[in-house]
């Protein structure tokens, strides 16, 4: 039975704790326009296209990656 359905068979609503909203509130920045979730560590497939797409060597893909993924921190 899904959280919809049930509901109505809830007689209160109970408080999310604090680590459900703190979920509830990154999985919606990452639902913002333009977001998306890519893996903290790329394939080498991933490496390849971006070596590939920059015209450098997949080391230097591999700390262009890191720097973007770590930027936002």
């Amino acid at each position: 039975m899904n959280a919809i359905s049930m509901s109505p068979l809830m007689k209160t609503r109970q408080p999310l704790d604090s680590t459900i909203n703190a979920s509830v509130t990154a999985m919606g920045a990452l639902c913002e326009p333009g977001h998306t979730t890519v893996p903290l560590k790329p394939s080498a497939t991933m490496l390849a296209a971006g070596a590939r797409a920059g015209g450098v060597s997949v080391e230097v893909a591999w700390k262009i990656y890191q720097a973007m993924i770590h930027h936002g921190e």
